[in-house]
């Protein structure tokens, strides 16, 4: 399949995801302290990352019936610095989930396809997708040192980072001078970088 197919069949796949309305719902909740690292292994879905001013991570999930929903699996497993996140048997093309963190969090993020949606949180990010869009908000750009982002096949946006590209094999990578990594890399769909909207 040509890129722009991929492209197309993501595009039709997210906006189908957005039109949903999800009456089920369940949540996972564990214990973990600020500042230590989160990694959120993921599969296909519309995820919504948000920073909590409490000592958990939270993962509220939402199907389109009571069905799809007892077949998804959501597991936390924490460490004494680190916790992994696995959301899997996630149902096709109607499934979306909410994971708040603590606000000061290293994130991990894979996720195989959908919308990733990453709120402002303190840290560093390292965040992967096979396919779909990827938007992270970042208010303050000149915490980052190093920063980059790629996309085989889409559209690269960061226009805190005064970078905007469209097309095939699109990147950038530049130092700052904060004290956090920032590393996005979408293999079809798009990246969109910017501040507080």
């Amino acid at each position: 399949m040509k890129p722009w197919m991929i492209c197309l069949a993501v595009l039709t796949w997210i906006g189908a995801l957005h039109a949903q309305h999800y009456p089920y719902e369940n949540a996972v909740q564990q214990k973990f302290a600020s500042g230590g690292t989160i990694r959120l292994h993921l599969e296909a879905g519309g995820y919504t990352i948000s920073p909590t001013d409490a000592g958990d991570i939270v993962v509220t999930y939402h199907a389109n019936s009571s069905a799809q929903l007892d077949k998804v699996k959501v597991e936390i497993k924490p460490g004494i610095a680190t916790a992994d996140v696995y959301v899997s048997r996630t149902p096709n093309n109607k499934f979306s989930a909410t994971i708040e963190v603590p606000r000061q969090s290293n994130l991990w993020v894979r996720l195989s396809a959908g919308q990733l949606d990453l709120e402002n949180i303190d840290g560093d990010k390292d965040v992967e997708m096979w396919a779909g869009e990827l938007d992270i908000e970042v208010p303050h750009p000149e915490v980052y040192g190093h920063r980059d982002a790629s996309v085989l096949a889409g559209s690269l946006d960061a226009a805190v980072f005064n970078v905007s590209k469209g097309g095939l094999f699109r990147s950038f990578s530049d130092q700052g001078p904060g004290k956090y990594r920032l590393h996005a890399h979408v293999t079809t769909g798009g990246i969109d970088l910017h501040g507080t909207e």
